[in-house]
């Protein structure tokens, strides 16, 4: 679970404990003292009488909109009634905990698009590279009699090419800025097999017509 959706749930625990008549001040106390880092720091200030303008500064200036959001409803309980915001402010705190984990499950999703990319790319290097290698050989089989050799340079180049620009189009879509990842890795691997697959590629011509 992310930081951010940790300090959801508890300022959410905060809003339904002062939605059940408890203080807000006792319900951050109690609540956000199992929060690492900034959590326990803002219990110690309330118990050491800070107001919570003061004791929630860190969650309100912090950079994930919906816990700023949050803590700033709190921050304005001492104006008004703790129990009213609590009841309405735990129905808003449903909300954004949804939308977090929403935007979480999507990042994963990404994450799994671009890891999927990256296998792809590498099994295109790897068909690609064994394709030109072992061309030259399949075209020095001499069906018809004619001892024609095949040259395996232009091919090894030619599907290196077509290789990096199918690696650059997936990995647009895919990966966005990140796409130079999967050229390396489509190389990468194109390199590496078609390194191994050379020496089949140096095979006798062979001639079928005089095998008896």
């Amino acid at each position: 679970m992310n930081t951010e959706l940790v300090r959801i749930l508890a300022l959410k625990r905060v809003l339904e404990s002062a939605g059940e008549g408890m203080g807000m001040a006792q319900s951050v106390t109690r609540e956000l003292r199992g929060v690492k880092q900034i959590g326990s720091e803002s219990a110690r200030l309330v118990l050491l009488g800070y107001p919570l303008a003061v004791a929630l500064h860190p969650f309100v200036e912090s950079e994930c909109d919906e816990v700023s959001m949050l803590a700033s409803l709190i921050v304005s309980a001492p104006g008004s009634s703790s129990a009213m915001i609590g009841r309405s402010g735990g129905i808003l705190a449903d909300t954004l905990e949804r939308w977090v984990k929403a935007k979480e499950s999507g990042k994963l999703q990404q994450r799994a698009l671009k890891f999927r990319g990256l296998v792809t790319c590498g099994v295109m290097g790897a068909v690609t590279a064994m394709i030109a290698s072992l061309g030259p050989l399949v075209g020095s089989l001499d069906i018809i009699g004619t001892s024609a050799q095949t040259s395996s340079g232009i091919l090894l180049y030619s599907a290196a090419g077509l290789t990096c620009m199918s690696s650059c189009m997936l990995g647009l879509f895919l990966s966005g800025r990140g796409f130079y990842l999967n050229v390396i890795v489509a190389l990468g691997v194109f390199a590496l097999v078609s390194t191994l697959a050379s020496p089949l590629a140096n095979v006798s011509t062979v001639t079928l017509w005089g095998v008896k």
